[in-house]
């Protein structure tokens, strides 16, 4: 009996493994899900100034004081439904992750461009409501106004479309989530293509906050995009070259005149109050940026001693109770020797 009922459980093993390895999953990506759920495509209808048809995005080679129409085409898949979508215009910047965003709505403009994106936009065409009947397409013109006064490199930003209708809060166990779809079409206009663009980047602070988290603030001060940017930074105790802290980041993107803040060394690396030195090495392609300054640590934003690593990765207070006991171990030694010495003498 023991050995039929085994034979039983292997055979429905077996028939198991069979049923996984010919049975076909359906793959289903979070991607096609988003898609079918926001019923809606968008894409870009080029003006003659494109440089490529099949680019994706807008990426334009324009000549000053022209105006440019930038079209953008709203397909609504839902042949049911008249829906709602609001178009906004809005400017490059670097994400504190190294990638760009191209519609930014928040941030001023920054010291170092000339131009930026929406400067070239009229405040009517910056941020328009559209409805686009079901099953139907609709385009919406955008005008880039070119500066009478040439420019140089480049100037990025980018048209953000989403869904209005059946866009809400929902507010369940105390917990509010935004239900909404949105795309995003980046916009490149060059003016001098053929010109040589150099980036240009410097450290512009280093913030220090309680922990310590030290942050470094990146800052491209050039009309100019690049991407595969690494970054190797280290920290040390000012004047001295043991290296406390090391990180190294590859491909970040940089938008043009714009700054980030990059997250040099966290709380978990404990370090004290004290004076110390960012060293930094930046390169993207063969072009290379060495990166210095010095910051201080203050004793309400260091580590607390009892918490800070010191050499070996032994806590500097471990590091003092060994010393205080070999102090006075060796004191009981020299008293020892000093009396042997006193009897024999």
């Amino acid at each position: 009996m023991v050995r039929l009922k085994t034979n039983s459980i292997v055979k429905l093993f077996l028939c198991i493994v069979l049923c996984i390895c010919f049975f076909k999953v359906p793959n289903v990506s979070a991607d096609s899900i988003a898609n079918n759920a926001a019923e809606f495509t968008i894409s870009p209808v080029y003006p003659r100034e494109q440089k490529e048809d099949d680019a994706g995005y807008f990426d334009l080679n324009v000549k000053k004081s022209t105006k440019v129409p930038v079209k953008v085409k709203i397909s609504n898949l839902n042949k049911n439904q008249d829906i709602d979508y609001i178009v906004k215009v809005g400017n490059a910047i670097t994400n504190n992750d190294g990638t760009i965003n191209y519609t930014d709505f928040k941030n001023k403009k920054d010291k170092t461009a000339k131009y930026q994106l929406t400067d070239l936009v009229s405040k009517k065409e910056l941020k328009q409501k559209v409805t686009v009947k079901a099953g139907k397409s609709t385009e919406v013109i955008v005008n880039l106004n070119v500066p009478k006064q040439a420019f140089a490199g480049v100037i990025v930003g980018g048209i953000y479309v989403e869904r209005l209708t059946n866009s809400y809060d929902n507010t369940k166990n105390g917990v509010n989530t935004k239900n909404h779809f949105s795309m995003t079409l980046p916009i490149v206009i060059t003016e001098q293509a053929k010109a040589k663009r150099i980036a240009k980047m410097k450290l512009d602070n280093v913030v220090v906050k309680k922990g310590p988290e030290i942050t470094a603030k990146l800052h491209n001060v050039k009309p100019v995009m690049f991407g595969k940017l690494s970054i190797d930074s280290k920290i040390t105790k000012k004047n001295r070259s043991t290296v406390l802290v090391h990180k190294k980041v590859n491909n970040y993107q940089v938008a043009p005149n714009s700054s980030f803040n990059y997250l040099v060394s966290d709380s978990s690396n404990q370090l004290g109050a004290g004076k110390y030195t960012l060293d930094m090495h930046l390169q993207s392609g063969k072009r290379k940026w060495h990166l210095v300054k010095d910051f201080v640590i203050t004793s309400k934003q260091g580590a607390p001693l009892t918490k800070q690593t010191g050499w070996l990765g032994i806590s500097m207070m471990l590091w003092i109770v060994v010393i205080i006991l070999i102090l006075i171990i060796a004191s009981l030694v020299a008293v020892i020797m000093w009396q042997r010495k006193k009897l024999k003498s």
